[in-house]
């Protein structure tokens, strides 16, 4: 892979570049499960990000491969607190996240799966 290539120092010497290689990996990591390397892609992702926006993406898969790999608990943890870093704080879901799922479900409940699935799209982003 491309990251082979790159020299010591590259995260200093070509920092575009070297984050666009760790992020393409940590996403081909993650399509091939494996995930041992994509924790230590986005452990260096982590360690040389110039900005909490460098770590978007990294972090954006390391979230669903906790949701592929049964810890889904712990990915929504994890998803609600980039939200939250990023200015976006989900109303009512406060810190526990499976009380939010719970109030989810009793509120879905009173629809069929046939009006959730012909009800119309939401304009409104409020």
């Amino acid at each position: 892979n491309g990251i082979t290539f790159l020299r010591k120092k590259h995260w200093e010497e070509h920092y575009t570049l070297s984050l666009e290689l760790f992020n393409l990996a940590a996403n081909c990591a993650l399509a091939n499960g494996d995930i041992i390397s994509l924790k230590l892609l986005s452990q260096q992702v982590m360690k040389n990000a110039q900005s909490f926006e460098d770590t978007l993406n990294v972090s954006y898969f390391v979230t669903c491969s906790m949701g592929y790999s049964s810890r889904l608990p712990l990915s929504l943890e994890k998803g609600l607190d980039i939200l939250s870093k990023l200015g976006i704080d989900l109303l009512g879901c406060g810190s526990n996240v499976e009380a939010c799922v719970k109030d989810t479900k009793d509120l879905l409940s009173a629809y069929t799966y046939d009006e959730l699935l012909n009800a119309r799209r939401m304009t409104d982003s409020t």
